[in-house]
């Protein structure tokens, strides 16, 4: 299956998925109980934040910039992270929401953030002062100068951290989990995220797994997402190797001989890139590009969602790697 087929199976794939949306939503929103026995095992792998007690008898959680923030009632909580923005859909009541990031509104699911403000907390202070949030959830990914000059303002502030993967992911569910008072419920949401993403490629044995990679292109520049992020999770959990990750890590910049040389059977990059990277004279060459490779392509937001996102992407990524047999 060349590029070509690979990318129009997967968007028609990406239809369907959209179809099951509000059945992930509805799911996400009321977890269900667990069966007896099914939550030692899973639970146990899970990344869980773990409340310290204060010397007044309540308790706090320790951010990424290392601030204690203390367990409360939080009723106006106000999300600077795209990686909050769903969580919080899911385990809290809309009223306790007073404003979702300043990128909901370009999602791939705006629709269900219609209704209140977005917030950019990194430059729209005053407006996010004027909200009167109780609480607010950003991602400052190791700069923390600007969360410092919000708490000066006399906001709460947590800082969330960096988004590399599905660890990192977990314990933000964790965290929100324990900030809007529902821990347990943020627990199941996570095992039944883990739990799905594992059943992905669990049909695949290691020893069938295809070579993959993610090459992402702005201009004429070519880049990676490999060991370290969210890339490497997705492209791991569809049932593929991430044959850059023994070399690179993070989001390395690749030159043309570099991709020559990983020579991947399966390139994962953004919608309408396949035709743009294979007709690059210099990477003819490469097995994705040929008759026996393939090149998927996936909606360039899903891609980047360090969050929730990850399940779809590593489902599309799969379907378009490993494509069920034709019926009879």
């Amino acid at each position: 299956m060349g590029p070509r087929r690979a990318t129009h199976w997967v968007n028609a794939c990406a239809a369907l998925l959209a179809v099951g949306l509000s059945t992930y939503a509805a799911l996400w929103s009321t977890p269900r109980a667990l069966t007896a026995g099914a939550t030692a095992p899973g639970w146990g792998e899970l990344s869980s934040a773990i409340p310290i007690d204060l010397p007044d008898g309540g308790r706090a959680l320790t951010d990424a910039t290392g601030a204690s923030i203390r367990l409360a009632p939080y009723h106006r909580i106000a999300s600077g992270s795209l990686l909050a923005d769903p969580l919080l859909l899911s385990l809290c009541s809309p009223g306790d929401i007073a404003a979702f990031s300043g990128r909901a509104p370009l999602s791939r699911d705006a629709y269900r953030y219609a209704g209140k403000p977005s917030v950019n907390p990194t430059r729209r202070v005053e407006h996010l002062i004027e909200l009167q949030p109780d609480l607010v959830l950003v991602n400052s990914l190791g700069e923390h100068a600007w969360v410092e000059r919000l708490r000066d303002a006399g906001l709460v502030v947590f800082d969330l951290g960096p988004m590399w993967g599905v660890e990192t992911f977990l314990h933000s569910v964790s965290v929100i989990g324990w900030l809007v008072g529902r821990p347990e419920a943020a627990r199941e949401l996570a095992f039944h995220f883990k739990a799905r993403l594992a059943a992905i490629a669990r049909d695949v044995p290691p020893a069938a797994r295809r070579g993959g990679l993610y090459v992402g292109i702005h201009g004429s520049q070519m880049y990676g997402g490999t060991r370290g992020s969210s890339f490497n999770d997705v492209l791991s959990y569809a049932g593929l190797l991430d044959v850059a990750a023994k070399d690179y890590r993070g989001w390395p910049t690749y030159t043309p001989e570099a991709l020559l040389t990983l020579d991947p059977e399966v390139i994962v990059t953004q919608t309408g890139m396949a035709s743009q990277l294979c007709s690059r004279s210099e990477l003819g060459r490469l097995r994705a590009c040929g008759a026996r490779g393939d090149v998927i392509e996936l909606d360039p937001q899903l891609l980047s969602d360090a969050g929730l996102g990850m399940l779809d992407a590593a489902e599309l990524i799969h379907l378009g790697a490993y494509p069920p047999e034709p019926a009879p």
